[in-house]
């Protein structure tokens, strides 16, 4: 579970900058949890995942980490940053089975990797993304003590530039999430795969405390797609952009150049345009603007000022 931006890549501190609003815990109190049948199908998803390292390199903060069945059972999602150094792995079932497992593809800009293994588990499907307060829970290796689960609500969407990754676009949850549980799954009311846990905001020497984030599943699925087809996630607008400076108009992502030929030109930006949101999400962070970009292959309706007035721009539209 990456915790910070500090020291160490995993189980580090992310600031202590962070809090959780009460009404936040007030939310969980009154939100009915998914059906127990649903969360023992969805726990039966997850398992441990046993990163081999190189001598000297293995992570003493977080030894063990957490994947999801997705697809045919065989293949599994973990974040990237259990594996580390790691050349090779191992996933460790609750009747004790450790099996081999294959790395069948890395993201580190998104923090997601896939694994292939000779198992059959029962998948989970990818789930839309849930609104603000809806009830989650959180389910993963949590310290390698075993897949565990807790329960919360969605804090929060759209989540980027957090400062995790290069890309992000998160689903934050008040769900406790702990390190080990890194590459574990959120799921929804219905046990559908909502997000794939990345990271918690917390203090040095401290536990969670309620600022948690999964990368969506729309973000992981596009990730799942590309290495379905062995190419890259990457979506490019085609533009160097960079944020705008404070002051009294709305932030955003101003265009300095565009390449010819790019997504950019081709929708109609121009240089000195500032991009504000993207299909209604602010975009005042680089990584977060990427995110979104990504999850909906570079396509997507962009609000753009243009000196005085404010214009859509849409993205990907068919010539």
């Amino acid at each position: 579970m990456i915790f910070s931006r500090a020291a160490r890549p995993t189980g580090a501190v992310l600031g202590a900058v962070a809090i959780m609003a009460t009404a936040g815990h007030a939310a969980t109190a009154r939100s009915p949890l998914p059906d127990a049948a649903v969360l023992e199908r969805a726990r039966a998803a997850v398992v441990a995942v046993l990163p081999d390292w190189p001598e000297g390199r293995a992570n003493a903060e977080e030894p063990e980490g957490s994947a999801v069945a997705i697809g045919d059972g065989s293949m599994l999602l973990t974040a990237d940053h259990v594996l580390g150094a790691a050349r090779s792995v191992r996933l460790r079932f609750p009747d004790g089975r450790v099996v081999a497992a294959e790395i069948a593809f890395r993201d580190a800009p998104t923090d997601l990797a896939l694994l292939r293994a000779p198992v059959e588990l029962a998948p989970l499907e990818f789930g839309a993304e849930p609104p603000l307060g809806a009830p989650v829970c959180a389910l993963g290796n949590a310290f390698g003590l075993g897949i565990s689960l807790s329960c919360g609500v969605v804090s929060a969407t759209a989540r980027g530039g957090v400062g995790f990754n290069a890309v992000e676009d998160f689903i934050q949850t008040d769900a406790a999430v702990n390190p080990g549980a890194s590459g574990g799954a959120l799921v929804d009311g219905e046990g559908r795969l909502v997000g794939v846990l990345s990271a918690i905001f917390t203090k040095s020497g401290d536990g969670d405390i309620g600022v948690n984030f999964a990368v969506s599943a729309a973000l992981a699925r596009r990730v799942v797609e590309a290495a379905a087809v062995s190419e890259s996630p990457r979506r490019s607008l085609g533009a160097r952009l960079r944020p705008t400076r404070p002051g009294p108009q709305k932030g955003g992502l101003e265009v300095v150049s565009l390449e010819a030929g790019g997504a950019a030109q081709r929708a109609g930006l121009l240089p000195g345009d500032v991009i504000l949101s993207i299909d209604g999400v602010p975009a005042v962070k680089l990584a977060g603007f990427r995110g979104r970009l990504e999850r909906r292959d570079a396509r997507g309706v962009l609000a753009v000022r243009r000196a005085e007035s404010e214009l859509q721009v849409e993205l990907g539209k068919p010539d």
